[in-house]
């Protein structure tokens, strides 16, 4: 049963750490067949017959069925277009997952509907680890963004903006009105008129991100909120 790795080693994703049905993984890595396979970019911890995988603070984002991602259009051929999502691999949205509705691509142009440098949200629709995601986005709060903000954090604090039930950003939006959409990868879209609002949000954001260890930050950041919107 090798082992590919020494213990406190750097490893990315997709390396084989080890092999061998015995093993078990207490985090960041998982089983294919006899192989025991990194899905992070962290430290290795290998311990009789168990190992971890502790995730260094990085901007890569490891997709997950179901997730909402927002991504930037970077390619694109007949009937599909190339969709960077800082993951390890770019996804792939197929030009019917886009428009709801098959294209006949000896007569349709794709670019008339995305075009690289486009932005958009999708879901993701297949993720296996070990190919490129694929995507949809066809639906609501789903397809192509124009105008707002963009703000981008590490993909690992995005489970502290939503928070649990999505109570962090529910009171986000009741307070200040705005429109946000919050992706599994980093990415943060907000649309307001208000520019004094606009820094309001964003601040908000960068310090939930920067708490995210605190307790009770949902009540901390429902203070602050209150308190920089009575100064406007």
């Amino acid at each position: 049963m090798p082992i590919f790795f020494r213990n406190m080693d750097i490893v990315v994703p997709g390396d084989i750490i080890a092999k061998g049905k015995d093993y078990k993984i207490l985090e960041g890595a998982f089983k294919h067949n006899d192989k025991v396979i990194s899905e992070v970019i962290g430290i290795v911890y290998i311990r009789e017959k168990t190992i971890k995988v502790v995730p260094l603070e990085g901007r890569f984002y490891i997709p997950k069925v179901g997730d909402i991602v927002m991504g930037i259009v970077i390619d694109y051929s007949s009937i599909s277009w190339t969709i960077d999502i800082k993951a390890p691999y770019v996804a792939r949205l197929d030009a019917s997952d886009f428009l709801g509705h098959p294209i006949d691509p000896a007569r349709d142009d794709i670019t008339k509907y995305l075009n690289v440098g486009d932005i958009l949200i999708a879901k993701v629709a297949v993720a296996d680890r070990l190919t490129h995601p694929q995507l949809v986005a066809h639906g609501p709060g789903l397809g192509r963004i124009i105008g707002g903000r963009i703000v981008f954090v590490s993909p690992q604090k995005i489970p502290r903006i939503l928070g649990k039930n999505q109570s962090m950003i529910k009171m986000i939006r009741e307070i200040t009105k705005v429109d946000i959409r919050v992706c599994n990868n980093g990415y943060i879209w907000f649309k307001t008129d208000n520019e004094r609002l606009e820094k309001i949000v964003i601040e908000a954001i960068m310090k939930i991100a920067r708490e995210a260890h605190v307790s009770r930050l949902t009540e901390r950041i429902r203070k602050y909120l209150l308190e920089r919107i009575k100064e406007t």
